[in-house]
């Protein structure tokens, strides 16, 4: 009896031991999981005074390629920047796009994210809004983040990666939209395409609509641009004060009726999309819209 439990005690001793040996091995040999090819990039304070920091994806197919592929230029990197790595990656590998170099700017300090884009993103000042008084007393500085995308951001980015000056693409959600639609106002010559989510139309009792009317019928610019426009159904809600859908419509109508600038539009109103879930669809359209 006590050789039988001595046996029985051994026999589990090296069991255990075995588990244990392969738990610290399989533990060993994790490792986080990164998005390959890409470069996380901290910038020299730019001309207004703030420090950017960019996320750019090259693929394999990019390297090396004559012509150039084209570059994308992304706000909000923080949740942008992966999506489009994966799309990207995913639809260029299967013919549904051709490949382009994914750029989302970005910024070091990942706590003032909301103030961050109000400042930049936003064309003039608002009292009040959504992030509150505190947070809006910094908004209406896109003029100048667009000075820096123009003349610091896409300069570095053409110099040291494989990028096309032709056919940037820009693309943003919210009041990444915003900003989008107010570079087009502002610099048309900057980007040739748009993919514009959900934009945030509704800020500064929708002033930006009536610049695009006024910029329509007094600003010349002949080069062809094609603006992708999208929005989640569930976005109309005049409840609350927000009619994105509504004010989406009336966008492109006046896009549509531009005498000054050629403009080609695609407006998408997506079924049952939210605006926190319409971004991932919208971009995906978007690009084959572009790129396909």
């Amino acid at each position: 009896m006590v050789e039988k439990w001595r046996g029985s005690t051994m026999l589990l001793s090296l069991v255990l031991a075995s588990l244990m040996v392969f738990g610290v091995s399989t533990r060993a040999e994790s490792a986080p999981y990164t998005l390959p090819d890409t470069d996380v990039i901290d910038l020299p304070v730019a001309s207004n005074d703030i420090d950017y920091q960019l996320y750019v994806h090259v693929p394999p197919g990019c390297r090396k390629r004559q012509p150039k592929c084209r570059g994308v230029y992304l706000l909000d990197a923080d949740y942008s920047f992966a999506l489009s790595v994966q799309i990207v990656t995913h639809l260029s590998d299967r013919n549904r796009m051709s490949p382009v170099v994914s750029v989302a700017i970005g910024y070091p300090d990942k706590r003032q994210y909301r103030l961050s884009r109000t400042r930049d993103y936003t064309p003039f000042f608002v009292a009040d809004s959504d992030y509150g008084k505190a947070i809006q007393r910094q908004s209406g500085g896109g003029s100048k983040f667009l000075s820096v995308l123009r003349k610091e951001i896409i300069p570095y980015i053409e110099k040291q990666y494989p990028v096309s000056k032709q056919g940037r693409v820009l693309a943003g959600h919210s009041y990444g939209g915003l900003f989008a639609l107010y570079a087009w106002l502002l610099s048309p010559q900057t980007f040739e395409d748009y993919i514009i989510v959900s934009p945030s139309l509704w800020y500064g009792d929708k002033k930006l609509i009536g610049e695009v009317s006024n910029v329509c019928s007094e600003h010349t610019f002949k080069l062809p641009r094609d603006i992708f426009l999208a929005v989640g159904e569930h976005e109309e809600q005049p409840n609350n004060s927000r009619t994105m859908v509504s004010d989406l419509k009336q966008l492109e109508t006046e896009l549509k009726t531009c005498s000054r600038r050629t403009v080609n539009t695609d407006l998408r109103i997506h079924e049952d999309e939210t605006h926190a879930s319409i971004f991932p669809t919208a971009y995906s359209a978007g690009l084959r819209k572009h790129l396909q």
